[in-house]
């Protein structure tokens, strides 16, 4: 004599079969919802990692012309008392307008840099200036312009009052 399994026996056989529709459904739900949030976090990082060289190529461009300012001559350095941010006006400097190459070489303009510079007197000293050189640019989805300041200080060294 053959004896039946109990009921809910059977239905546990029956269910091992596979994924209901349902369950797939849910799962395709949230592979999608997760390839989704990658396929952001990746358009992120890129956008990121652009910003990130040109506030790399600034900061460079800024270093190349601090370290300009710091071989000129100390009469160049006449404090700009009221005007603010100039363009730089010595003998010899590149223009006021940077403009970088695209990386992979194929000389292709990549960004565009415009460079200031600003003198001020420290103090009541005649022997002491802050120099300070602002590099700025335009960020692509950004509405005020994205810039890197650097400074150095120079003292008028063998000056006559110093």
């Amino acid at each position: 004599m053959r004896r039946t399994p109990p009921a809910r026996l059977r239905r546990a056989r029956q269910r091992s079969g596979g994924f209901s529709l349902i369950e797939v459904v849910i799962a395709m739900g949230i592979l999608a919802f997760g390839l989704l949030t990658l396929a952001l976090m990746q358009l992120h990082a890129l956008t990121q990692g652009s910003a990130g060289r040109h506030t790399h190529d600034a900061a460079a461009i800024g270093r190349s012309y601090v370290e300009q300012v710091n071989r000129l001559p100390w009469t160049t350095l006449t404090p700009q008392v009221g005007l603010g941010w100039q363009a730089p006006a010595w003998a010899g400097v590149p223009d006021d307008d940077v403009t970088v190459d695209a990386p992979d070489g194929s000389n292709t303009l990549e960004h565009a840099y415009t460079i200031a510079w600003r003198v001020t007197a420290i103090g009541a000293s005649t022997c002491l200036r802050d120099v300070e050189v602002r590099v700025s640019w335009a960020e692509e989805d950004h509405t005020a312009n994205k810039q890197v300041v650097l400074a150095t200080r120079r003292y008028d060294v063998g000056g006559a009052s110093c």
